[in-house]
């Protein structure tokens, strides 16, 4: 483990976590570095190195006489000139980090990943992140129906809500960022999505297509979710609970 480089998507995880705590604080002992470092399936120390070359990057600490450490510096500059300006650009980037991570470890992609198993205590003690804050990112904040990207119209939606299955309720791939009002005809079966993200519109919503307002549904049907650019995309066997325990459910009422 010693000679495995560290990816983009650690060193982006280790200056969030920089930001995140003071510099007298960054040592092996501290929970945070502990968390983060089982998290990418590293040593403490070894984080608390790399934080540390962070330091050595800042010069904030630099104008007040605090040095770091300057072995790995070289490796972290790039990082620091892309992120150090742009906090909110690196909060993104680093939940789409550990979204990239869980997913390659859900497919065997990586070896050294193999701890992290349960999302919703990952996101309960890293931070904080919400559920909404997980898809919302996960989708770049775009609805997957519409395309749409005014945020005060947009929800993340549960495929299986958590009171099914509480265990998948904070993955990302148990998500889906809809408008409202798709969201809420989702929720009730209205529309539902097969496995191959084609959208699907119930008999109960087809009644009503002579009525104002049905053109907003019209326009979307046999469409295909629109999936390009999200990290994580729906879980079919997820999409596939939802056709048959939602969307059937309302066309055998």
């Amino acid at each position: 483990m010693a000679n495995r480089l560290w990816t983009r998507e650690e060193f982006i995880l280790a200056l969030d976590l920089y930001f995140r705590i003071p510099f007298g604080q960054i040592n092996k002992n501290n929970p945070d570095i502990i968390k983060l470092a089982n998290f990418i399936g590293r040593t403490p120390s070894s984080v608390g190195m790399r934080l540390s070359n962070y330091a050595n990057c800042d010069p904030k600490l630099k104008a007040a006489g605090i040095k770091g450490l300057e072995g790995g510096q070289q490796q972290c500059q790039p990082y620091w000139d892309e992120f150090s300006n742009a906090r909110g650009k690196l909060m993104s980037a680093a939940i789409e980090s550990r979204i990239h991570l869980i997913e390659s470890n859900s497919k065997g992609g990586n070896q050294f990943y193999t701890h992290v198993s349960e999302w919703d205590n990952l996101v309960n003690e890293m931070y904080d992140y919400t559920f909404q804050d997980i898809v919302s990112k996960n989708y770049h904040e775009h609805c997957a129906i519409s395309g749409m990207k005014a945020q005060q119209f947009l929800v993340g939606c549960h495929i299986i809500p958590s009171s099914e299955n509480e265990e998948e309720s904070m993955k990302a791939y148990n998500g889906i960022f809809l408008n409202i009002l798709y969201a809420r005809a989702f929720v009730e079966g209205l529309i539902g999505f097969d496995a191959g993200y084609k959208i699907h519109f119930s008999k109960e919503l087809k009644k009503h297509k002579l009525e104002n307002g049905y053109h907003l549904f019209k326009r979307y049907e046999g469409e295909h979710l629109q999936l390009g650019d999200v990290v994580v995309k729906p879980d079919t066997d997820f999409l596939e609970w939802h056709m048959d325990t939602v969307f059937n459910k309302v066309l055998s009422a």
